[in-house]
């Protein structure tokens, strides 16, 4: 116990010497006392028994000399000591000797005293075979009684038998199943989990809690020895990236950087444990390994959630970890020579590392892509390079239904509707599944200035969104966009001074051989298709045509009919993935695309029979839409040496039907390219109650100028009561309005038109 000092009191101080008082300088007494000095006005009568005198020195209280202090060397100045709590012996200072509670002669006594003692070790869970050793006591419980003995277990886990023969003085029937006993090891075998006991009576005995060091284990190197380690005790830090409540035990999906494991908790079947656990949490765990479904499973024996510095370090180092390994691949040469794509790279490479980290990170991946040719063959390039790496890294062995999803959009940007859904599912997954919120990722469409309502809102909620996109992103200052205040990742064309010609199925599949470089032969042809699906121009889009080409000759003679395909067939699979986008409407169409696409390369038969099939169903589709469309389409050679031909889709095509007003339009212009070259300025411009679809030659660009995307804003500003919106390329995209302004807004259209002026040609009359 603690008490004052005895030397001091208490006051941490000691006189060491002393010296002469400076005021009576040792005399003990100051001057003499004069009465009539000190009582002025007092008279001669009263001060007459006053006598003169000398009186004590204050300062020295008469002594002479004056106390020097040093410090008490008893207490070292503390003013305190520990004496023992058995005898009352002083044991030292304070705070030197604040942990001890006995002196050293008590203290030696005390384990005299212990050595005649038995211990008798008490297991918690973390406990296992291996940790018993043979001739120590162990306290246990009766769980089971046989002829031949009695089965003990120390915990949950570890059980031995005491056999009638070695318990002594015991008898078999003293004991019933429950009763607690203490026994001795005489044989263990941990790789059988067998033990023998023996009881032997202690009347004296201590009690000892068997403290087990375990130390942390990277989740990896767990995996790496999963059977061998089956049924060990293992600790573990991490961070928690998914909950789900089960009718038995709860399940927290946890992840250290290096690799996932489940870990089980269960409190009460179907009741939620750890309530105090959030994604995201950083929890420390001490379990024993198993094995469910094929993946490592930690059954909790203890869990902690960790919180403050602690937690945040080990989050820093968790970061590290994933940050780590979800560095794309390197030195990938692209397929083709571009200096657009190499000074694209580092953005490209920023994208690919985002998505391998989101997965590293057990955060859900959406991708949104444009419904139409190049947009699917973007999305699924992209999709076949995620997939494997989820199933590869993702512990759940339905991740890649859970974890990843492809949706299309019809609209030609991110719009309000499609965010919405986007939204409301991944927050009902994170309510549901305990999951986090996802990683979006728009390609061929999340540039414009109409792709920000939409991205805006899924930045409200703190979700990381990418685009990958070849559209007009607008003006360009200093390598970026408008909507680079929006998003937290931009590839795109125009920002290194490219252009549309390097489509969204080339970016795509580009990054995806940096995410996954094993996908290179599955989606290599991709661009190919994607290229002549966007009528891309430009020497980039031939290299990737004949790339294509290669490839599916060489899976044509490997395992399809052995045709020999040239571009026509690379229009075809175009066409069949737009007639087929049409009626997948808001499907992401798994199985069916891959078909189209030819990236089900073992099924290249299908491949060939179903493009067979659907082109034959697609051109009877557009030959009777051109029936109805060719003699309704107006063409009007204007002053300036523009093609202008215009087409009410509303009143002259099909509605509901194959093909859309889109590609209706497409087909129109493309109609009229051949009847007039495509070397000549044109300019096809189809309307409905309240859109306009425009479609335009390379030539009305190089000559004129001509972007869609300019004149959409022109309008915007001169039409304000329209309400209009839209773009895409310069040479082909939308606008919209509304309905009771169509004729101002059309006409506008046309004026403009009329009014462009050639660069430096001269003007046909």
């Amino acid at each position: 116990m603690i008490i004052k000092c005895p030397i001091c009191e208490g006051t941490g101080k000691k006189i060491v010497r002393y010296k002469t008082c400076p005021v009576c300088e040792g005399t003990g007494f100051i001057d003499e006392f004069s009465p009539k000095q000190h009582m002025k006005r007092v008279s001669k009568r009263a001060t007459y028994d006053l006598d003169y005198g000398e009186i004590p020195c204050p300062k020295c209280k008469g002594e002479g000399k004056i106390p020097i202090y040093d410090t008490c060397d008893f207490c070292g100045g503390s003013g305190k000591v520990v004496k023992c709590d058995r005898c009352g012996t002083i044991i030292g200072k304070y705070p030197d000797f604040k942990d001890r509670t006995l002196c050293d002669k008590c203290l030696k006594e005390e384990e005299e005293r212990k050595k005649g003692l038995r211990n008798v070790y008490i297991f918690d869970e973390v406990a296992t075979y291996h940790d018993v050793e043979p001739g120590k006591f162990y306290k246990g419980t009766v769980t089971r009684i046989e002829k031949y003995g009695a089965f003990i277990n120390l915990n949950e886990k570890i059980r031995g038998l005491l056999r009638t023969r070695d318990m002594v003085s015991l008898r078999l029937d003293d004991l019933k199943v429950g009763d607690e006993i203490i026994v001795q090891a005489v044989d263990v075998r941990p790789e059988k989990r067998e033990i023998d006991f023996r009881y032997i009576p202690l009347s004296t005995y201590d009690l000892v809690q068997f403290e087990k060091e375990i130390p942390i284990s990277k989740i990896k190197d767990i995996v790496e020895k999963l059977v061998e380690l089956r049924d060990q005790v293992v600790h573990i830090v991490g961070e928690v990236v998914q909950i789900v409540q089960t009718p038995g035990p709860t399940i927290f999906t946890v992840t250290d950087g290096t690799d996932f494991t489940w870990v089980a908790a269960l409190e009460i079947a179907g009741l939620r444990a750890h309530p105090e656990v959030r994604v995201g949490d950083i929890i420390d765990v001490i379990g024993r390994v198993n094995i469910r479904d094929g993946r490592l499973q930690i059954e909790r024996i203890k869990l902690k959630k960790l919180e403050g510095e602690e937690a945040e370090k080990i989050k820093k180092e968790i970061e590290k970890e994933i940050d780590k390994r979800a560095e794309p691949a390197k030195d990938i040469k692209f397929l083709v020579k571009s200096e657009v794509l190499e000074r694209l790279r580092p953005k490209m490479a920023d994208v690919a590392k985002r998505i391998r980290k989101a997965v590293l990170d057990g955060r859900p991946i959406i991708i949104r892509h444009h419904a139409d040719t190049d947009g699917y063959c973007g999305g699924v390039a992209l999709e076949k390079a995620i997939l494997p790496i989820i199933d590869k890294f993702a512990i759940d062995v339905d991740a890649i239904w859970h974890f990843f999803k492809r949706r299309p959009s019809k609209a030609p940007f991110y719009e309000l509707e499609d965010v919405t859904k986007d939204l409301v599912y991944s927050i009902e997954d994170s309510l549901k599944f305990g999951q986090k919120l996802p990683l979006i990722v728009l390609i061929d469409n999340g540039s414009t200035d109409e792709d920000i309502p939409a991205i805006s809102k899924a930045k409200a909620y703190g979700i990381e969104v990418i685009v990958i996109d070849h559209h007009f992103p607008g003006e360009v200052v200093d390598g970026k966009a408008e909507i680079d205040d929006y998003v937290d990742a931009h590839v795109n064309p125009y920002l290194v001074g490219g252009d549309s010609n390097l489509t969204a199925g080339v970016l795509g599949t580009e990054i995806a051989r940096m995410i996954n470089p094993e996908v290179e032969d599955e989606i290599k042809h991709i661009p190919g298709i994607a290229v002549v699906g966007d009528h891309a121009k430009g020497d980039e889009a031939e290299q990737y045509v004949k790339i294509a080409l290669d490839r599916l000759n060489e899976l044509s003679q490997k395992y399809g009919k052995k045709r020999k395909y040239d571009r026509e067939y690379l229009e075809k699979i175009a066409l069949c993935m737009d007639f087929e986008a049409f009626y997948l409407r808001f499907m992401d169409g798994k199985g069916i695309v891959d078909d189209i696409l030819a990236t089900n390369t073992k099924e290249f038969g299908r491949h060939e029979e179903l493009i067979d099939i659907l082109y034959e169903q697609a051109m009877k589709m557009v030959d009777r839409q051109m029936r109805a469309v060719i003699p309704a389409l107006k063409t009007e050679f204007l002053e300036n040496g523009i093609i202008l031909n215009t087409l009410d889709v509303e009143k002259y095509a099909h509605k509901f039907t194959f093909p859309p007003p889109g590609k209706t339009t497409g087909f129109a212009h493309d109609y009229i390219v051949q009847k007039y070259g495509e070397d000549k300025p044109i300019i096809t411009l189809s309307y409905g109650p309240d859109f306009g679809v425009v479609r335009a030659t390379d030539a009305v660009h190089e000559q004129y100028n001509f972007n869609l995307n300019l004149i959409v804003e022109k309008l915007m500003e001169e039409i304000p009561e329209a309400s209009i919106d839209g773009g895409g390329h310069e040479c082909a995209g939308s606008i919209k309005f509304v309905e009771g302004l169509r004729d101002k807004v059309i006409n506008r259209f046309i004026e403009i038109i009329k009014e462009m002026k050639p660069k430096n040609l001269k003007v046909r009359k």
